[in-house]
């Protein structure tokens, strides 16, 4: 969470809270803060005075922001927040502070919400001792769900990190598999944990007499290719565009159903898809919008102009020209939405709706 983030939240309750929340401020100038408001300084903007229940207010701040920092007593924040518990996914970063700025303790989602990189910060800021007690940063083991944070990556199976983790933070030697030069993926990671090794070939990986591994790849990778590299997550980077073009009127059904076959046929993961792309005639074709909508994807309509200037690798079609003034639609959107030069999948056909998928820089 950078310092302009103003999805952070920081509550005090005490005089000396307060006054401690404003310094926090300082380094959080777009964070919004929250105190009794007889405490309140005077031509401060972005305080707002709690109310007299203070569950009722957690309740709502936990709701509506990202990362949470109590200056208060951690008894008190843990019957507070309790209720309000779902997952560690979608919970927000939690931090607990003593009101004589000592101690900051990362308290809740640590890793998958940054409340452990949080603490550090505030910590610096104001001169302070962080409290991080995940075992892995204490042992400076790796931690899947930090690296796929760090990678910009989504975790295909939460189970499967924590797992990968707990072989990690037990010494056991991890193998990282990138399916691009392994130097890009050192140069992105930084100082590797110890015990931890780069690779970018699976067979030379499978020999290495791994505990565990983490595969980061938009591929899906076949069974028994997966011999030998112990307990195994797959980090899935966010670099696949799916360019998309349809008949108007085009279903939900039908789109959603060639999206999937191209991606199997292709043995591409569809959580590796970083966005749709499409001509910018369909910003109101209802069948693709809800397809973007229901696998929470954004889409990139690309001008005419834009489309014109692009390749169409399978050869322009004067039919498409005719009735869009364009002479493809899915391909060019896709690359220049991937900003590529080649398609890792040309146009695939349903009754109609086209296909292609291009893949971006990582």
């Amino acid at each position: 969470m950078n310092n302009q983030d103003n999805t952070l939240a920081v509550i005090a309750i005490t005089k000396n809270g307060a006054s401690l929340a404003c310094r926090i401020r300082e380094s959080y100038p777009a964070s919004v803060l929250y105190m009794p408001e007889n405490f309140i300084p005077e031509g401060v903007k972005g305080v707002h005075p709690l109310g007299d229940d203070l569950g009722v207010d957690v309740a709502r701040i936990f709701r509506e922001h990202k990362g949470v920092v109590f200056v208060m007593a951690t008894g008190i924040v843990v019957r507070l927040i309790a209720p309000l518990l779902k997952d560690k996914r979608t919970d927000p970063a939690v931090v607990v502070m003593d009101e004589a700025g000592r101690h900051v303790i990362s308290l809740l989602s640590g890793h998958a919400g940054g409340a452990n990189r949080l603490a550090g910060d505030i910590a610096r800021a104001i001169g302070a001792v962080p409290v991080i007690t995940t075992a892995s940063d204490i042992r400076g083991a790796v931690a899947v769900d930090t690296l796929a944070e760090t990678l910009g990556c989504v975790a295909e199976d939460y189970d499967a990190a924590k797992r990968v983790t707990a072989v990690a933070v037990n010494g056991g030697r991890i193998g990282i598999y990138s399916w691009l030069d392994k130097n890009i993926l050192a140069g992105k990671i930084g100082t590797l944990p110890l015990g931890v090794e780069l690779f970018d070939d699976l067979d030379c990986m499978a020999r290495s007499a791994l505990d565990a591994s983490v595969l980061i790849t938009p591929h899906l990778v076949p069974d028994d290719v997966l011999v030998g590299l112990g307990r195994v997550a797959f980090l899935r980077p966010r670099v696949l565009v799916a360019g998309m073009g349809c008949n108007r009127g085009t279903s939900e059904e039908e789109l959603s159903n060639l999206f999937d076959q191209v991606l199997a046929d292709n043995h591409l993961s569809a959580s590796s898809v970083r966005n749709i792309a499409t001509v910018e005639d369909k910003s109101d074709e209802t069948g693709l919008l809800a397809l973007a909508s229901g696998r929470g994807l954004s889409i990139n309509f690309i001008s005419k102009e834009a489309l014109l200037k692009s390749i169409t690798p399978s050869g322009p079609s004067e039919k498409v020209f005719k009735n869009m003034g364009v002479y493809g639609v899915c391909e060019p959107a896709a690359l220049v939405s991937a900003g590529a030069r080649a398609l890792l999948v040309k146009k695939t056909k349903s009754k109609n709706a086209t296909m292609a998928v291009a893949e971006a820089d990582w």
